[in-house]
């Protein structure tokens, strides 16, 4: 493009040359040849300057063209620049991250410790867990014995208070018992006794009337109260279950 613009000046510029030399030759034919001046072409210079101005026009057109495509050669380039720029700042940005990654592998080094460490901890923890649960476990043990041994305290005191519950029932149905046979005794004796005076009485008449006493056959006389013995067979199981 920029060469046939120099090749329009190249012409425009031969071209005057051409038109001078032309104006220049034809004054100087003039003196010399009077005799040809009607054949003059009085119109060249028009006709020269309508050349030149197409020319000029062509120039102004290719001009205005050179402009449009600088203007798009200009967004173009800004396009470019940006684009640049762009690419540019990301390498900025990589070059930055590439600067930063010693540190970040620091970091990560650090952090793959503080992981080690709280794994240490976890398991230090698992195992305080583990002997908390244990503990529980023999807490629980413990107090259920407790709860057992207390239950059966309360069981062996109610059975306790049913035995001397029963000791004193026992006890109390054994004095009945000696009481009653006691009582048995003594109406026997009492009897006895009562016979034993109607035939006193009986003697003592006939005495009186006769003389003498009869003889009679000789009785056996049966104890008193303080010589009678109980009979403790019936009881001996209860007695003995009272002494224990």
């Amino acid at each position: 493009m920029f060469g046939s613009l120099r090749n329009k000046f190249q012409t425009v510029q031969d071209g005057i040359s051409a038109g001078i030399k032309g104006l220049t030759a034809s004054d100087n034919s003039k003196p010399k040849k009077t005799a040809n001046v009607r054949n003059v072409n009085y119109d060249a210079g028009a006709d020269l300057l309508f050349h030149y101005q197409t020319e000029w026009n062509e120039l102004h057109d290719l001009t205005e063209q050179n402009a449009g495509n600088a203007e798009v050669i200009d967004s173009l380039v800004a396009s470019i620049h940006e684009k640049l720029e762009q690419e540019w700042n990301s390498v900025a940005r990589l070059n930055n991250a590439l600067a930063s990654v010693p540190k970040i592998n620091n970091d990560i080094q650090n952090l793959m410790d503080q992981i080690g460490s709280l794994q240490e901890l976890f398991e230090e923890v698992e195992g305080a867990i583990f002997e908390m649960e244990d503990l529980k476990e023999t807490l629980d043990l413990q107090s259920s014995q407790l709860d057992h041994r207390f239950q059966l305290a309360l069981y062996k005191e109610k059975k306790l208070s049913e035995l001397d519950s029963v000791r004193a029932k026992l006890a109390k149905d054994h004095s009945n018992r000696v009481l009653l046979h006691e009582l048995k005794q003594q109406k026997i004796l009492k009897e006895r006794q009562e016979t034993f005076g109607e035939v006193f009485k009986q003697e003592m008449q006939e005495y009186k009337t006769t003389g003498s006493v009869p003889k009679l056959a000789s009785v056996q006389h049966g104890q008193s109260l303080d010589e009678v013995e109980l009979d403790n067979t019936d009881f001996a199981d209860l007695d003995e279950f009272l002494k224990n």
